[in-house]
């Protein structure tokens, strides 16, 4: 409390006299040793050799058993009903789950098909789909815990995932012929990629289940996704774990995966990006490093994912995606059917192998689990092929960064007010903390009403989606939608500097205590996203809380101070750096409004629970406007 009122700093501890004295020093150099920080992580120093933490996993110590010629006849049994279905003129998703169900029958699992309609907000667009699943009973267990299998019949880049299918139904046939399994084995096939696997998870957990599903096990203690586009064959293979909302599986499992594609000989690379040769410079390792961890940054903080298996790490059950990486001169690549069909076969029996016996040695692994996930890390990023950075490691530059939020505040709060304020004189010390605390009761109340006002104005932007659904039902309202509020969003910033210009004399707002509260604000926000989410706490002080350190930095003392600092604020908007996102990393037409930020963005919120969506509309765009504010008013 102290801290916080204290306007003079006499009689205080010698701490708060170090604070106030050396504040204004050190936020900008914390900052940048934040930014400093971050840039030494791809360092090989900065990360550490992946280990196994649960040893009764014992990855690669059973004997593989899988690729005789009934398993490979088994991967080929969806060809032939999904030949008869193109011969009778039928091919669509109904009657190809339909036809997936009768394999499911043939090869022994309980199954059932589930015709769901995935519709969160009216108005906003809705999904309709089939999800087949079927579960093979382990004989040593009573259904009480359950590993599952999943797959799209489309990949992410919509190419055909006919592949994985096959691969799934060869398995099932395996699977089906093992006693030793402890756990249920769940194969789950969706044609709505990641909403269809949500679709599925609310009726097999019971959360608002439209379209129940009866046909159960017990608690999913592991999945995997599979992501296999038409190929002849397969050299290596990615591994993709991040999720929505920076969601993360236990370490171990990703290190499971990877140390049995290297037994099997199809290795398995994070992100399907190859380490670099033995030897290769240490400016080469570190591009490489930054390259990956930037393409971790990317999946975290926006939620831009491979494969369906995101919505698993919601419910709290470990998951990753194994994608087949296509070389560019393979000669079935190019071929990707994505409604219907059937893909050239894989010609390569040993790629059918290979693929399969990785499968079923990570599932093996996965069967001798007693417990959960609990011993390897949670919080991690991931460097390096084998290698991980902690949280103990990584957290640091969040606290640097933070820092200089709020050493500028505590500096900014205390030189709040005229300068006879700030005098060292003893005797007039108590008509100076009378004027004080005057003006911190005329001041913080207009202050904190600015705040509330502009946030209310985000509270607006997030909610009229949900209060009026057409807002979003097409393109051009959807953009007029956005430009409308950006348009309100200037009208209230001018509104606000006009009034506060016109009554400058009667000083109704500091500009330092008001810039203060917005420091300690975004400070709190980045400190408790930075342990949620870390990649996305970094985009969040790239975008808020650098433009918010260098605005108004002093007094100004020209108009072209004023103007410099707005052009600043303006290039950072949402509206600026959104549409910078989507056309330079995204590589999207301007004017394609259908696949804007803002609508992925908002899709995402409503189905997955994204934090993005509510960032944007409570932290980001409300602060940049409030910075706007800091900058006009006198």
């Amino acid at each position: 409390m102290a801290l916080v009122l204290s306007g003079q700093g006499e009689k205080t501890s010698p701490v708060l006299k170090w604070t106030r004295k050396y504040s204004a020093y050190l936020c900008y150099p914390l900052a940048l040793a934040g930014i400093v920080w971050l840039l030494l992580l791809p360092l090989p120093s900065f990360s550490r050799r992946a280990y196994f933490s649960e040893n009764a996993m014992m990855p690669g110590q059973a004997k593989t058993a899988f690729g005789t010629h009934e398993h490979v006849a088994a991967t080929n049994m969806i060809d032939t009903e999904l030949q008869a279905l193109q011969e009778s003129n039928k091919d669509d998703a109904a009657t190809r789950a339909s036809a997936l169900l009768g394999v499911f029958e043939k090869l022994g699992l309980d199954s059932e098909m589930q015709r769901f309609k995935f519709e969160h907000v009216p108005g906003i667009g809705e999904t309709k789909g089939t999800n087949v699943h079927g579960i093979l009973r382990a004989p040593r267990s009573d259904a009480v815990e359950a590993l599952l299998i999943a797959a799209s019949w489309t990949t992410s880049d919509n190419r055909t995932n006919i592949n994985a299918v096959r691969l799934m139904a060869g398995l099932a046939k395996f699977a089906s012929e093992q006693t030793y399994w402890a756990k249920d084995v769940i194969f789950v096939v969706t044609d709505s990629g990641e909403k269809g696997i949500e679709a599925w998870l609310r009726a097999y957990h019971g959360i608002n289940a439209v379209a129940p599903i009866h046909v159960r096990s017990g608690i999913i203690q592991a999945a995997m996704s599979l992501e296999l586009p038409a190929a002849a064959k397969y050299s290596e293979l990615g591994v993709f774990f991040e999720g929505k909302s920076g969601e993360l599986p236990n370490l171990d499992f990703v290190n499971i995966v990877q140390r049995i594609s290297q037994i099997e000989r199809i290795p398995a690379f994070l992100h399907g990006m190859r380490d670099p040769p033995r030897g290769a410079s240490l400016y080469e390792r570190y591009m490489r490093s930054a390259h990956l961890l930037l393409r971790q940054v990317r999946s975290q903080a926006i939620g831009l994912t491979v494969g369906v298996h995101a919505p698993f790490l919601r419910y709290r059950i470990d998951a990753l995606t194994i994608s087949g990486i296509v070389s560019a001169d393979d000669p079935v690549g190019s071929q990707s059917s994505v409604t219907g069909g059937v893909a050239p076969e894989m010609v390569s029996p040993a790629t059918i192998r290979a693929l399969g016996r990785t499968i079923e040695s990570t599932m093996r692994s996965l069967n001798n689990l007693l417990e959960h996930f609990h011993q390897s890390f949670f919080f991690y990023i991931l460097p390096a092929n084998q290698r991980y950075i902690s949280i103990g490691d990584y957290i640091p530059a969040a606290g640097l960064m933070v820092g200089s939020l709020l050493f500028q505040a505590m500096h900014l709060w205390w030189m709040q007010g005229s300068d006879d304020l700030r005098s060292s004189n003893a005797r007039t010390r108590i008509e100076r903390m009378n004027k004080y605390y005057s003006l911190l009761r005329r001041t913080l109340p207009n202050g904190l009403g600015i705040i509330l006002r502009v946030h209310a104005l985000g509270v607006l932007l997030l909610a009229i989606p949900l209060v009026v659904p057409h807002a979003v039902l097409t393109h051009t309202t959807s953009t007029a939608y956005v430009f409308t509020m950006g348009l309100a969003s200037i009208s209230m910033v001018l509104h606000i500097s006009d009034v506060y210009w016109a009554a400058r004399k009667r000083a109704l707002v500091d500009w330092r205590q008001l810039k203060a509260l917005i420091e300690v604000y975004v400070a709190v926000a980045l400190a408790c996203l930075s342990v949620m989410n870390f990649s996305l706490a970094v985009v969040m002080f790239a975008v808020v809380g650098l433009p918010l350190l260098v605005t108004r930095v002093c007094e100004y003392t020209t108009k072209k101070q004023r103007v410099a600092n707005l052009v600043v604020l303006l290039a950072t908007s949402p509206i600026c750096v959104l549409g910078l996102w989507r056309t330079a990393l995204l590589g999207l037409n301007p004017m394609d409004f259908a696949s804007s930020p803002f609508r992925l963005f908002l899709e995402d919120f409503h189905h997955f629970s994204s934090l993005m969506y509510p960032l944007l509309c409570l932290v980001y765009w409300p602060v940049n406007l409030l910075c706007m504010v800091v900058a006009l008013i006198p």
